[in-house]
């Protein structure tokens, strides 16, 4: 793999977006993974770490690298649903 370094802060921030919008989805899929596999194994529903609330963040955070969170037309207003739905979650 070739490592290519960032042109200025802002591509920085994308990667950076990028690698925390991976690390929760990974942690989603695997999650959805394990249930997959093993079935119901919590008490108090499916899964033991928010699914959908993971995978939305990894939605929102991907959002932000390609601009949606500054879009005035459907995306921005797609941005605008996730970032209120998730507002005190993280």
């Amino acid at each position: 793999m070739i490592d290519i370094p960032p042109e200025n802060e802002a591509e920085v921030k994308n990667r950076d977006l990028a690698i925390a919008a991976a690390s929760q989805a990974a942690v989603a899929c695997a999650e959805l993974l394990r249930f997959a596999r093993e079935g119901d194994g919590v008490m108090t529903g499916p899964f033991t770490t928010e699914v959908v609330e993971q995978l939305l963040d990894a939605a929102k955070m991907a959002m932000e690298v390609e601009g949606w969170d500054v879009d005035p037309d459907d995306r921005g207003q797609v941005y605008a649903a996730v970032a209120n739905f998730l507002e005190g979650w993280a």
